[in-house]
């Protein structure tokens, strides 16, 4: 069986969730594939280097081929409307979120607003569709209203040998951070949806009753202004890992989460999270009590109240065995489930 991926990520552009995705997909489905002595062959298509050609949605028509492969697969939404030019055997999208239907603001330049145009037609289009969660599962049904039958989810992972529990001394001092301050990590774009409006009164009451509390602010090199936050700007991959094991509590009180890559992150490397319940979060927390419902009539002073229930507690066990849930070889193996039942049909 040959199948080919059509990312929208480029080889060489700096690390982000749907990146980390499509790059460990091909990986471990490789992997899989090579221990079950499977003879399928998959081959991936990625955007140009090029800024101006590998940028331009017209420019992917040309770029992304069938090459006679038995299942084509989609790994993001945004490649879905080239299926008006091609025509594979048999076509998968991954959608990774409808945030920019949800939430319009998020779309800048006229491009992309037609882009996003063409995707809820193009997801009618293909064969089936895997969501990366339950909660993107029902957005899809009621949003672009897609059939249940015709979606199967399959999360995110994490990959435990880099995610996973470090010294905090050692890490604050490869960046350069007081080894006894108390940090609150937040790792987020500054997005109306990701309420960071919310972080900055947290933040400024909590300080109050701890002067020795900062606040690490990352996530898209985008800042956050006030007394006591550090910005971290653009964080390498390869210190990703090294960031979040030097905070005592990671904080994610967004409102929209079609998956939530960072808590999980922060679950294997065994911080403490605090979040909101709201979307997908509580699919990838559990049972866990640093919940708190948007729209409680005091939900500042109940995540004021988590965090500094737990910046003083250390390792987070409990979150570390939940995160055990979650591989990128499982991630995998699921999806190369969906490719077999593909065939099948």
């Amino acid at each position: 069986m040959r199948i080919v991926h059509w990312n929208v990520t480029k080889e060489n552009q700096p690390m982000t969730g749907v990146k980390r995705y499509e790059d460990e997909l091909f990986r471990n489905i490789n992997k899989v594939l090579e221990k079950e002595e499977r003879k399928w062959v998959v081959e991936r298509i990625r955007r140009v280097e090029n800024k101006i050609i590998g940028s331009t949605f017209v420019s992917w028509i040309y770029k992304y081929r069938c090459k006679n492969a038995d299942i084509v697969h989609a790994t993001e939404e945004t490649v879905s409307p080239v299926i008006n030019i091609r025509r594979p055997k048999k076509f998968i999208v991954t959608c990774h979120g409808l945030i920019p239907l949800r939430y319009p603001s998020t779309i800048k330049d006229f491009t992309t607003k037609i882009q996003w145009s063409l995707i809820p037609k193009a997801l009618r289009k293909a064969n089936r569709i895997i969501a990366i969660s339950e909660f993107t599962k029902r957005e899809i049904m009621r949003m672009i209203e897609i059939e249940e039958d015709k979606i199967d989810v399959v999360y995110h992972g994490v990959d435990h040998s880099r995610y996973r529990p470090m010294d905090k001394e050692e890490c604050r001092r490869i960046l350069g951070l007081d080894l006894d301050k108390k940090y609150i990590l937040v790792i987020s774009s500054n997005l109306e949806q990701k309420r960071m409006d919310i972080v900055k009164k947290v933040f400024d009451i909590i300080r109050k009753e701890r002067d020795d509390v900062r606040l690490l602010k990352a996530g898209y090199g985008e800042k956050m202004e006030g007394e006591g936050i550090i910005n971290v700007g653009w964080v390498a991959e390869d210190k990703i890992p090294i960031l979040i094991n030097s905070a005592d509590v990671y904080f994610h009180p967004s409102e929209y989460e079609s998956f939530g890559l960072p808590i999980l992150e922060a679950m294997a490397c065994g911080v403490p999270v605090v979040t909101s319940n709201k979307a997908s979060i509580p699919e990838i927390v559990g049972s866990y009590d640093n919940m708190v419902d948007l729209s409680s009539e005091d939900y500042v002073g109940e995540f004021c109240e988590k965090i500094l229930r737990n910046i003083d507690n250390g390792k987070d066990n409990k979150a570390i065995e939940r995160s055990k849930r979650f591989s990128w070889e499982k991630t995998a193996r699921e999806t190369i489930k969906v490719y077999k039942m593909m065939i099948e049909r």
